[in-house]
């Protein structure tokens, strides 16, 4: 007898938990806020989890992440067409006790009092051949990193990251050409850290590239094609 109850008792507590469990994450969900802000190549994201969390995403890239009551203040500096403007996403609660954003870029109100949904922030899906790309940039194997960069654009087409890795790896290559192609790109698709472009090591030849200087000037968005085939025209002399 006593065993019947035990097993009834533990069958109860087991549909007990399961309820719990579902129960809270439909109020986690219904908890949780997230808002999305386009400003011609930056995008921002806002993200509140249903501990008060709140996450700031630019380009794809984590930029600020702080507990909140009553709201607070991000900031964070976001390189645009080759210079650095600093921004302050300031959370808020309004008089109807509704979550808005504020943002400001280089001490200027752009937008003010925008109201943040109830909704999660979107999953983005594992990306393999990218993952197998940059192991493979890492070790030199710069023809099967840009084959695996190619498939990994069939998945992602506007993935920043990748445009960015192909030019590492065409920069090793020492072409031109593709490299230049692929920071437009990248910068095209809201590259979150423009920086690396100026500093990342295996971006040296491009650097060292005489179209470099109008490149960076343009906010890497135009290089002179002339100086880049007349380079080529000469390598070809040479063989």
């Amino acid at each position: 007898m006593r065993e019947k109850y035990s097993i009834r008792a533990n069958s109860l507590t087991e549909k007990w938990e399961a309820n719990f469990w579902a129960l809270l994450k439909i109020k986690q969900q219904k908890t949780m806020q997230y808002h999305k802000l386009k400003l011609d190549n930056t995008i921002i994201e806002f993200h509140n989890n249903w501990l008060g969390q709140e996450t700031v995403i630019v380009n794809g890239h984590i930029v600020s992440k702080k507990s909140s009551v009553w709201g607070t203040n991000h900031y964070f500096t976001v390189m645009e067409k080759g210079h650095n403007h600093r921004y302050i996403l300031t959370t808020r609660i309004d008089q109807s006790m509704q979550v808005v954003l504020d943002l400001s870029k280089d001490g200027e109100m752009l937008q003010q009092g925008i109201p943040v949904r109830f909704g999660s922030m979107p999953k983005k899906p594992k990306n393999k051949a990218k993952k197998l790309g940059l192991a493979e940039l890492n070790e030199y194997d710069m023809k099967s990193a840009l084959k695996h960069f190619e498939e990994a654009l069939i998945m992602a087409p506007e993935d920043p990251e990748i445009y960015f890795h192909m030019a590492c790896a065409y920069s090793i290559k020492e072409e031109a050409k593709a490299g230049f192609d692929s920071l437009q790109k990248a910068v095209k698709y809201h590259l979150q850290n423009e920086e690396m472009i100026l500093n990342h090591d295996m971006l040296a030849y491009l650097r060292m590239h005489p179209a470099f200087d109008e490149f960076l000037n343009s906010g890497f968005t135009e290089y002179d094609e002339n100086l880049v085939n007349a380079e080529n025209l000469d390598e070809d002399d040479l063989v």
